[in-house]
């Protein structure tokens, strides 16, 4: 049976396909198991480390992921043959009407092809990693609109990359073979990941061609000591799309937390928005995204956002894209994000060295030579920039590039 399927079913729709799942009865429940796995060689070129890897890239503090995947080597050229922005995944899911309620029960498993080995960046021949991304519940009808409860993807952040062509492929993050379930995609150069959230979310009934989203989401530790945070407010996201049918859609979201702590100096507050639409002009699709925010960082949400007093630096990103099918079957694509983080009165007094601006470019082709395969390949060129600390650590920007090419296939 062919049918729309969780996340899976966003990621598709976004991308212009369908996939087959597996479905069968069992008494009044309609059953549905369906899923999808993927493998790219990935050639990654590290032309200079940076200096935002001497800087404790992988911290919070500098708001810098190395390019090349490590913070403490000199750069590496690396090779891999892992997952690219999407993990494998199998994804069960129950759904039923009873008493006038659509009632639906998800639960996926999200494994990864990478090595963990002993080290973070070893790279070695140690277990797969992953992670279970959703477990939820949901309930409503048409009048009362739906309920969902439990982990799934969020709300701020959502439409960026489940619209970004690679999320079928590669995009940037090759580098971090051992660290990462996934590749990144576009993540930290234009946009913020939106993360696999536990969360309480409400969607009013179809309003139109618009529909509304909003709900209170487990509260993040926006840094400092776990012991020193006190997480008695919820975090808070919403989000509005409308649709222009087959022309496209447009959206715009929006992200908000308060975190309390042992001294008022340390007390945190994250505010974020987006906004953006893809639009859909015959064979071609041209994309857009914006996001800025106070708090919210680069990469993952927080991630960057404060500086060592706890003071808030702004941060705002684009990302664009452009599509085309050249065949019925075969689309080629580029796409084009930034990210930049901005120091604080207290950054530039200390002269903290930490992320100015991360840029991506990709160059990708695709082709469906089944309806359920689909064959990539992708070009990614990244470049990292930086601020604070001396001339000479400036002038070090961090550059890597890869080649990837693979496949992946739904079920």
């Amino acid at each position: 049976m062919i049918s729309k399927k969780i996340v899976a079913a966003s990621i598709l729709a976004a991308m212009g396909t369908s996939a087959h799942a597996i479905g069968f009865k069992a008494g009044e429940w309609e059953m549905d198991i369906s899923g999808s796995v993927n493998a790219y060689y990935n050639s990654t070129s590290c032309d200079n480390i940076g200096a935002g890897a001497a800087a404790g890239s992988l911290s919070p503090a500098s708001g810098a992921l190395s390019v090349c995947g490590t913070a403490t080597n000199t750069g590496q050229d690396r090779t891999t043959i892992q997952n690219g922005l999407l993990p494998g995944f199998i994804v069960f899911s129950a759904s039923t009407r009873q008493e006038g309620y659509d009632l639906k029960a998800v639960i996926s498993i999200d494994p990864g092809t990478t090595n963990t080995g002993a080290g973070a960046f070893s790279g070695g021949v140690g277990q797969t990693v992953g992670d279970q991304r959703r477990v939820y519940l949901q309930f409503g009808n048409a009048e009362m609109g739906t309920i969902k409860a439990g982990r799934d993807i969020g709300l701020f952040g959502q439409n960026a990359i489940l619209n970004d062509m690679s999320l079928l492929a590669v995009g940037g993050g090759s580098g971090y073979n051992g660290v990462l379930n996934t590749t990144l995609g576009s993540i930290g150069a234009g946009y913020i990941y939106t993360e696999f959230q536990p969360q309480i979310t409400y969607t009013t009934p179809a309003i139109g061609n618009l529909s509304l989203s909003a709900g209170v989401f487990q509260p993040k530790n926006l840094g400092g000591a776990a012991n020193t945070v006190e997480n008695s407010s919820p975090g808070f996201q919403g989000l509005a799309t409308y649709s222009l049918g087959n022309t496209g859609k447009l959206w715009a979201s929006f992200i908000n937390q308060s975190q309390k702590s042992a001294t008022a100096a340390s007390d945190r507050k994250l505010n974020g928005y987006e906004a953006g639409g893809s639009l859909n002009f015959g064979d071609l699709n041209l994309t857009g995204n914006y996001f800025g925010g106070s708090g919210v960082g680069t990469t993952l949400i927080g991630f960057g956002g404060y500086d060592a007093n706890g003071g808030k630096r702004d941060s705002q990103g684009y990302f664009t894209q452009a599509t085309y099918k050249i065949t019925p079957k075969t689309k080629i694509g580029v796409n084009y994000g930034s990210s930049s983080l901005d120091a604080t009165g207290a950054d530039t007094a200390a002269n903290t060295l930490m992320l100015d601006e991360t840029n991506q470019y990709v160059l990708g082709l695709y082709h469906n030579l089944t309806p359920s395969l689909t064959i990539g390949a992708e070009y990614i060129n990244i470049e990292q920039k930086y601020q604070g600390g001396t001339l000479a650590q400036r002038s070090q920007k961090g550059e890597a590039s890869t080649f990837a090419v693979g496949a992946i296939i739904f079920f």
